[in-house]
């Protein structure tokens, strides 16, 4: 990891990845999202891992893709660190738990579709403003968040691009609860310590049963909404979106 603004520390089977790019909601750059990528491949590899716990830094959690460099991201190659990042999240074989707090917006918000438990703060506000930008949503969504919330708080949500406050995102089971923020970061990590301490196997092959139940998987969505970004991102903006 040569990245500083992607953080790791392991602890007890539980890998934890920071987002620390305060100054920017933690905005993600191309820099970021290669190294948040080969994070997750870390803890997919690493036999002492047995959770992952992912967080912001500062009052946010991530305001999605960072406005000055995601135009030169795009369109994405095969390789390219998005792809990766978002293949990481969708592969990831371990369970997933996510603190939030403040904004999550684009990416911040369509990342959490592949978390087995999200604990939101109580200043947290969902945003999914792809239509408003003239692209469509990514990693997975069109094809979870549906799953996730329901078919017309799905259509919602992705189409008008609207605020979701933590108290409604609960209503709709897109989050898991909501507490007052200063007690986010330490309940997520609880939870992921007893996750941690569950016969892995049984949990791994929960996850992977789960996944393949669905009648459209993740991955064919990602790739889907990859191919319309790639077109979309260029013919729409030159600096590009926030989300």
């Amino acid at each position: 990891m040569i990245e500083s603004r992607i953080t790791l520390v392991r602890n007890d089977g539980v890998l934890t990845i920071g987002i620390n790019r305060p100054d920017k909601r933690n905005a993600l750059d191309g820099a970021m999202f290669g190294a948040l990528a080969n994070a997750l491949r870390l803890a997919q590899d690493d036999p002492q891992v047995h959770c992952v716990l992912l967080h912001g830094t500062g009052p946010h959690f991530c305001a999605g893709h960072d406005t000055a460099a995601f135009g030169a991201l795009w369109p994405q190659p095969a390789d390219g660190a998005i792809r990766r990042c978002i293949a990481a999240f969708a592969e990831q074989p371990k369970p997933l738990v996510a603190a939030v707090t403040g904004a999550a917006v684009g990416f911040g918000a369509t990342l959490l579709l592949h978390a087995d438990w999200v604990a939101a703060g109580e200043s947290t506000v969902f945003r999914f403003p792809f239509a408003d930008l003239g692209i469509v949503p990514e990693a997975g969504a069109t094809a979870l968040l549906a799953r996730r919330v329901g078919d017309l708080a799905a259509r919602d949500w992705l189409l008008s691009g609207r605020r979701v406050t933590a108290a409604e995102a609960l209503r709709h089971g897109f989050v898991s609860c909501v507490m007052p923020d200063s007690d986010v970061l330490a309940a997520s990590r609880d939870y992921a310590a007893r996750l941690a301490g569950k016969p892995h196997g049984a949990l791994q092959s929960t996850r992977r049963l789960l996944l393949a139940g669905s009648s459209r998987s993740a991955l064919e969505a990602i790739e889907d909404e990859l191919a319309h970004l790639n077109v979309l991102i260029p013919e729409n903006s030159t600096e590009g979106p926030t989300g």
